[in-house]
């Protein structure tokens, strides 16, 4: 989660372009039949190199379908995306179908910009939980369809649990009497990548959905009201103790802030870490990891939450496709979008070990999701920290600020008060 969150995945050393400019068309005359232009139309999507994987297929499937209509895809890594898309939306020559990020900071910007166009009727929205658009949407209206569900989880080694007749844990006390049992049989609990910033995060944010939200959902809009705080709050006070008790029972590798991510997953590989706190997107990684070591690997959702309270997952939709506002086929687009997301084009569009969006696609499980498959398809869940945040809390606190008190340079305590800070700068800025 190095670019949001703060990564998605690892992406390809490439520099492909975006489109300079909006769609052409050789003619305007229209169907009676299905309203959009008879002569060729070429749709121009941009696209971030990981994403939407089975895009260009169903492009291509498309156009059979549908004499005079061409796709073009563009794909730029993260970071060249972002700036060139937005370089083309303040010139209004933008791609006609561009991704987006979920979040008030993200295709909140674009929105409160004009820059998209209201998706409510296109088809797939139906068919897709509220809770997954909200970070899409504006006024009711929906801006962006995001097209799989992320998670964190545990991602953990079979064979050692077997070995140490240890059982997937329920609740939080459940989860430090795995660690203990780990540590008690010579085996780092937890490879935590202390070294990259993004890494020290995730047990935050997977915690905080059990042990915050799980109690007051509308903690965030507390805090842009003003009425709550970080450090003022005995729930992010609980979150900053369970931290603190994984690094004071000594559940980390000691040296954890010299570990890097490949670092992290090497360990895990050896045998030598038994856990490491991961997202969805990383898989595939785990796949391999699994073949090549030979051994059994699984995922669980953490358990932040205490005997008897049910396991929330910390969960997040994926970017999500918009329309450009500005774009001459608007119609066109929308027909297009329809296609991606029908439920028989889905599992091409998002590839393997995703999880859709849809709620008529059911879930898949494999060998690494089975443990925690149905929490993903069924258990409450409440989105990524940063998705609902303004810009600031997520990098002063709970990644640089974490690292720092992870190190014996500050302290947990301190990371709240940072968080606080760094929310009411960011939270102003929103205003401005």
């Amino acid at each position: 989660m190095k670019n949001r969150l703060v990564r998605w995945l690892a992406v390809p050393a490439m520099v492909i372009m975006l489109s300079a400019c909006s769609s052409t068309g050789s003619g305007t005359d229209e169907s009676a039949e299905n309203g959009i232009n008879t002569n060729e139309v070429t749709l121009k999507v941009s696209l971030t190199a990981q994403d939407m994987n089975g895009l260009e297929a169903l492009a291509k499937e498309y156009e059979n379908q549908n004499p005079g209509i061409k796709i073009k895809v563009d794909r730029a890594p993260d970071n060249q995306f972002k700036q060139t898309l937005g370089a083309y939306l303040a010139s209004k020559e933008a791609p006609d179908l561009f991704l987006q990020w979920p979040g008030v900071s993200n295709i909140g910007v674009s929105i409160n910009a004009g820059y998209l166009t209201d998706l409510s009727d296109v088809k797939p929205v139906d068919n897709i939980d509220k809770g997954l658009l909200q970070s899409f949407s504006k006024d009711d209206k929906v801006y962006g369809i995001p097209w799989s569900k992320n998670y964190l989880g545990v991602f953990y080694n079979k064979d050692i649990f077997e070995k140490n007749g240890i059982q997937i844990p329920k609740n939080w006390d459940e989860f430090l009497e795995v660690n203990e049992k780990l540590k008690a049989a010579g085996v780092t609990p937890i490879a935590l990548a202390g070294k990259e910033t993004w890494a020290v995060q995730l047990p935050w944010y997977a915690l905080a959905a059990s042990t915050v939200y799980a109690k007051e959902e509308g903690w965030d809009q507390q805090r842009y009201d003003n009425q709550t705080t970080f450090a003022g709050s005995d729930s992010w006070k609980q979150v900053a103790g369970q931290y603190k008790q994984l690094l004071d029972l000594g559940y980390f590798e000691k040296n954890m802030l010299g570990i890097s991510y490949d670092s992290a997953k090497t360990s895990f590989s050896a045998g030598k870490a038994a856990m490491i706190i991961d997202g969805n997107w990383s898989i595939s990684g785990y796949e391999e990891i699994a073949r090549k070591s030979n051994i059994g690997v699984g995922m669980f959702a953490i358990p932040g939450n205490q005997a008897g309270e049910e396991t929330w997952l910390s969960s997040a939709p994926s970017t999500g496709l918009a329309l450009w506002s500005g774009s001459e086929y608007q119609e066109e687009a929308k027909k297009f979008l329809a296609y991606l997301y029908a439920d028989d084009n889905n599992k091409t569009l998002i590839g393997e070990g995703q999880f859709s969006t849809l709620k008529t696609v059911k879930a898949e499980s494999s060998d690494i999701t089975a443990d925690i498959v149905d929490i993903v398809q069924n258990a409450p869940a409440y989105p990524f920290l940063d998705i609902g945040w303004p810009k600031g809390p997520q990098e002063d606190a709970f990644q640089r600020e974490t690292q720092a008190a992870l190190g014996g340079g500050s302290s947990f305590e301190k990371v709240l008060e940072t968080a606080d800070q760094a929310w009411d700068k960011g939270a102003a800025s929103l205003k401005k």
